[in-house]
């Protein structure tokens, strides 16, 4: 169980990494990494403003799951399937969010898009 809480750790620091370096433009659009969606590929523009956007939702996130992780590897009562259940629910259902959050901020700065 420690082993999959810290993966999923690792992910969660991950995730929120490569959507800051996106939102800040250091990770170009790309095939592999980011919100890749019809609406934030179409442009560069969109690619840095839909990651923007995503930002805040990816920060709150990946900060609950990893203190979420944090407290079930220091407690050993919660060192369970549930808990690592838990944190990839919080990590699939925050990065989901991200999304329409990307669209709502592309379509707004970009009407055309």
């Amino acid at each position: 169980m420690i082993c999959a809480l810290v993966l999923e750790t690792g992910t969660a620091v991950l995730l929120t990494w490569l959507t800051w370096r996106a939102a800040s433009g250091s990770l170009a659009r790309n095939g592999v990494a980011g919100v890749r969606t019809r609406v934030t590929m179409a442009s560069d523009a969109a690619w840095r403003i839909g990651h923007r956007a995503a930002l805040r939702p990816t920060i709150i996130t990946g900060s609950l799951t990893v203190a979420w992780c944090v407290v079930a590897i220091t407690v050993p009562s919660l060192r369970s399937r549930t808990s690592v259940l838990v944190a990839a629910g919080l990590l699939l259902g925050g990065t989901l969010l991200t999304i329409p959050a990307a669209h709502r901020a592309v379509r707004r700065a970009l009407p055309e898009s």
